[in-house]
């Protein structure tokens, strides 16, 4: 039998969200810098005045994913050889790894898993999204960083709930995401976007991020939300951040469908996809 949530522990939940560090403003500052052709000093002080993250970006920048053909030694390495994309796309890795550390236990994930999970979906993301010829790849990739942002809270504020919601999951051979709903009143996917809205990412990004595991209902975006949920399903069958493999079936799934991705082009990914994690499994453990 279902036991739902009471209304002041939801309550309590969404309150949560404003309790979340604010997402750090470096990458906010720094994007118009990138743009403008700022002097590399000036870019450089932006981003050195938080020493956590100039030290998660220098580990991340010398992994070998972002780092095939040059030495970077320093900050200011970074700034002029990686390129603004990259330097971007570094800097929110930098700035997430925080809120995903530690276990997620009520997802029956271990220490650095739903982080693994994160940078592994961000990555396919990007490799399907730029194999398609895709425009807005930086969104499509933050997206897919983010995607599952909301489960860290869900993990933190209502973990004595999860046995409900895997018992309905068995019972009634529901989703995982509506066994949430049912349960919570509300899903890990719904609750990231309220979080990517407060922290001021852009509507397609809380799109993404919203509609992870149900693009074709998304209103606005939907190319960006099935990118997204393919990539996902694509790290959950490699069973990244899963505890079982998610088969995939392009010929039966419509949302691949739509996007016209091949069983020869999702192979192609896969691989992509494979080799990019273990390029980055230095940064990962760092």
């Amino acid at each position: 039998m279902t036991v739902l949530i009471t209304k002041p522990a939801l309550d309590d939940l969404l309150k949560a969200v404003d309790t979340l560090p604010p997402f750090p403003k470096v990458v906010t500052r720094v994007i118009p810098l990138l743009r403008q052709m700022a002097p590399i000093g000036q870019i450089e002080a932006v981003i050195r005045y938080d020493q956590a993250i100039t030290a998660r970006l220098l580990a991340i920048a010398r992994s070998p994913y972002y780092a095939r053909r040059y030495k970077i030694r320093s900050l200011r390495d970074a700034i002029i050889v990686l390129g603004q994309r990259q330097l971007v796309q570094i800097l929110l890795m930098a700035c997430s790894a925080h809120y995903f550390k530690g276990s997620a236990r009520a997802y029956d994930l271990r220490e650095g898993e739903l982080w693994a999970h994160s940078v592994a979906v961000a990555l396919a993301s990007e490799i399907i999204a730029e194999g398609l010829g895709r425009h807005r790849v930086l969104s499509i990739y933050t997206a897919g960083l983010l995607h599952d942002i909301g489960k860290t809270l869900l993990d933190r504020q209502v973990p004595d709930y999860f046995d409900s919601i895997f018992l309905l999951v068995q019972e009634r051979k529901v989703s995982f995401l509506e066994a949430e709903e049912e349960v919570i009143g509300i899903n890990h996917q719904d609750l990231g976007a309220i979080v990517a809205y407060r922290w001021n990412f852009p509507s397609e990004v809380q799109t993404g991020i919203r509609y992870h595991h149900n693009p074709l209902q998304a209103k606005r975006h939907k190319d960006m939300a099935a990118i997204v949920y393919v990539a996902n399903r694509l790290v959950n069958s490699i069973c990244i951040g899963a505890s079982a493999g998610d088969f995939l079936y392009p010929d039966s799934d419509e949302v691949i469908q739509t996007l016209g991705i091949t069983p020869a082009m999702l192979d192609s990914y896969l691989v992509k996809v494979i080799e990019a994690m273990e390029d980055a499994r230095s940064f990962l453990t760092a």
